[in-house]
Formats: C-alpha cells, sequence, structure tokens
C-alpha cells in the first residue's frame, strides 16, 4: 500500500513537468490592465483594511468600562 502511495505521490509531483516540456508560445500575449483600475482597487483595498481596523477601535473602545 505504501509503494502505491508513494508512486502516487511521484507522479502528482511530476506532472507539472510534464506539462512544461510540451511546446508552448515563447511570447504568450500579455493583457494590459488600465491604470485606474489599478488606482481604484488600490483605494478599495487600503480603504477597506483601514475601515476594518477603525471599526476595531471603536468597538474596542466602546467595550471598555467606563471607570
Amino acid at each position: 500500500m505504501s509503494r502505491f502511495l508513494s508512486a502516487v505521490a511521484l507522479f502528482l509531483m511530476s506532472s507539472p513537468l510534464f506539462a512544461a516540456l510540451k511546446e508552448m508560445d515563447p511570447n504568450a500575449p500579455s493583457e494590459t490592465v488600465n491604470v485606474v483600475w489599478v488606482i481604484v482597487f488600490g483605494v478599495i483595498f487600503i480603504g477597506s483594511i483601514i475601515g476594518f481596523f477603525i471599526y476595531l477601535w471603536h468597538t474596542d473602545k466602546n467595550s471598555k468600562p467606563k471607570e
């Protein structure tokens, strides 16, 4: 049984090598993205992180008992 499992593991690890050996176009076309959408993504991503930390700070501030 262990011989079978090691053979399967070896086959699965070598599968990407078989795919790499096939001939492919050396210059695959690359898709371009407008810079505006990268900036929009960055603003939304950074804004969501900042909003999450503000939420954590606000809930922590309100959950502490006032003395």
